[in-house]
């Protein structure tokens, strides 16, 4: 019998399978350090980030606060410069129409620009209408003068004041509340149109219908406001041309001997967006 050497005996380790994987320590990280340079990067960063929200936030709360003082002005505009309500009856028609006559002399005392008051029943279009020296102050201004990025309804500085030419445009902003021409965009739907067939235009001598027959998707490099026509033909051109892109479809016939009104404002949908809305100017009363 062969003697057993046990320092060449293969000992067999036992492993129990319950027992879990040995792991091999993991190498420890060598945690890098910024350089100065990173360090002042870093810096510069954050900086520019708190400088960006806090200027972000400001311009929310200056924006919700020009809102704010625009619409308290407009409303006690309205309240206070009312005269009475009154009614008046188309004559061609026959059709009776209910307005709140506005106190021209007290607008002229608040501000000499006033040329107008314009509404649409059912929203919220109920705004005086100024004519300044220029296209850009109006843009900036309440009706008061106050400075406020919500503006005024305002005529074209090359426009009559007295809405006697051939062609008046009038802008206004579109408020991304709602209020200015905001309103106009639902000209680009027939429902809407159908619902919102007549705007009423007061001045201080007359009183007048605005029959909206074209609404027109444009942009900020293009010329869609005219106002010289040397031609009745011309004058016909441009508004068939008008009719042939509207937005909606209207049987409001247009002729040679009618004035129109142009009321512009922004939209959103592309860059530099413009979307206008044109009606006759039919005087009543």
């Amino acid at each position: 019998m062969e003697d057993l050497n046990l320092e060449e005996t293969q000992v067999m380790e036992v492993v129990d399978e319950n027992d879990p994987p040995k792991k091999d320590k993991p190498k420890e990280k060598k945690k890098k350090k910024l350089s100065k340079t990173g360090v002042m990067i870093f810096r510069v960063i954050l900086i520019l980030s708190i400088a960006t929200a806090a200027y972000s936030g400001f311009q929310l709360y200056k924006g919700l606060k020009d809102y704010r003082e625009s619409e308290n002005s407009y409303t006690a505009l309205a309240t206070e410069t009312k005269a009475e309500t009154e009614s008046v009856v188309e004559e061609e028609t026959g059709v009776t129409y209910e307005y709140d006559k506005a106190n021209f002399t007290a607008l002229a005392e608040i501000n000499p620009d006033v040329a107008g008051w314009l509404s649409l029943k059912g929203t919220v279009i109920n705004y005086p209408v100024v004519q300044g020296t220029d296209n850009d102050y109006y843009l900036e201004h309440l009706f008061t003068r106050e400075t406020n990025h919500t503006g005024c309804i305002f005529i074209d500085y090359r426009n009559a004041k007295d809405f006697s030419d051939r062609n008046t445009a009038m802008y206004a902003h579109h408020m991304r509340n709602g209020s200015m021409f905001a309103e106009l965009e639902g000209y680009r739907t027939q429902e809407y149109y159908e619902e919102h067939k007549e705007l009423i235009l007061q001045t201080p001598d007359a009183l007048y219908l605005i029959q909206p027959f074209s609404g027109l998707l444009s942009d900020g490099y293009t010329e869609y406001v005219q106002f010289d026509f040397p031609t009745d033909e011309s004058f016909m051109t441009y508004v068939n041309d008008l009719k042939a892109k509207s937005t909606f479809n209207s049987d409001v016939e247009i002729t040679p001997n009618d004035k129109i009104v142009t009321m512009s404002t922004c939209r959103y949908d592309v860059t530099n967006g413009r979307y206008a809305v044109f009606g006759k100017l039919v005087k009543i009363g």
